[in-house]
């Protein structure tokens, strides 16, 4: 539970001090994180634990978010986005599924690559009630 609870604490660091290539989605991911927080949320991560990691590269790196498509996930309509942190320690690149009805996170896959210390994958996926 602390990786996740460090992982969105570093999430909304990260949104509010970064140059941002689409603003709108990055407004979209960063209410729904709020929104949605860690309750309900099962996590699963291969590979190097990078979690611990992100705090420097979200606060120092270059952060772009945008929006990729719609589709349906779990029988709700969402809106699929891409965000990427890239900076000296490493980089991350997330697949976020946002309830179109709720603004409410579904899914996040994420993988992560951190210089010197290895790659991982750590999947979120949400309980569809809060």
């Amino acid at each position: 539970m602390r990786t996740i609870s460090l992982l969105f604490a570093s999430l909304l660091l990260a949104s509010s001090v970064c140059a941002h290539a689409d603003e709108a989605a990055c407004d979209k991911i960063r209410a729904a994180n709020i929104k949605t927080g860690s309750v309900g949320v099962q996590m699963k991560m291969s590979g190097y634990d990078f979690a611990g990691d992100t705090p420097k590269l979200y606060g120092l790196g270059d952060h772009t978010c945008s929006h990729l498509r719609d589709e349906t996930l779990d029988g709700q309509a969402a809106a699929v986005y891409r965000e990427q942190y890239k900076g000296g320690t490493g980089l991350t690149n997330a697949t976020i599924w946002i309830s179109q009805s709720s603004g409410r996170l579904l899914r996040e896959e994420q993988d992560g690559d951190i210089t010197g210390k290895g790659k991982g994958h750590i999947s979120y996926h949400w309980s569809s009630t809060p």
